[in-house]
């Protein structure tokens, strides 16, 4: 007899973020997810602090201090939240733009609401990414879709 849990991880979902502000994206994959990992890390690091791609430049990489680890991981955080609220955004609630009317879920004001709102990327990126964080955490990423025919059904 084989097990498995039977959540349904890349679903569409719903997040609260506070202060009646709701965030509603479409279903993303687990490709979708590493991808957008791939292509964060390679954004973060066109993006990172003069200071830090200087050094990056004149050094391998082992040999830089910690502060560039953490710069790099923020950065990639940052961008990946935004990629996939892009990619797979629904559209969002409580985000009202200057003249008042509801806010476009668009990649201008994601970077507006997360420069305004610092806090909020945390709590975007551990809710998007903990169901498929638990997924790969239990070494069954590429488990069968119960969405998705076989060739024995």
């Amino acid at each position: 007899m084989v097990l498995r849990l039977s959540r349904r991880v890349g679903a569409a979902r719903t997040i609260d973020l506070g202060y009646d502000v709701t965030v509603s994206h479409r279903a993303f994959g687990y490709a979708d997810w590493r991808e957008a990992e791939a292509t964060a890390m390679r954004l973060a690091r066109q993006t990172l602090p003069a200071e830090l791609a200087f050094a990056a430049e004149c050094s391998d990489e082992e040999d830089l201090g910690p502060e560039y680890e953490e710069a790099l991981r923020g950065q990639a955080a940052q961008h990946l939240v935004k990629l996939l609220l892009v990619r797979f955004g629904d559209g969002w609630t409580g985000v009202e733009g200057p003249d008042g009317a509801p806010a476009p879920l668009t990649a201008e004001t994601l970077d507006q609401f997360l420069e305004l709102f610092p806090g909020v990327a945390g709590t975007l990126h551990a809710s998007l990414l903990t169901p498929w964080v638990e997924v790969a955490r239990e070494g069954n990423v590429s488990a069968p879709s119960q969405d998705t025919a076989t060739a024995e059904a």
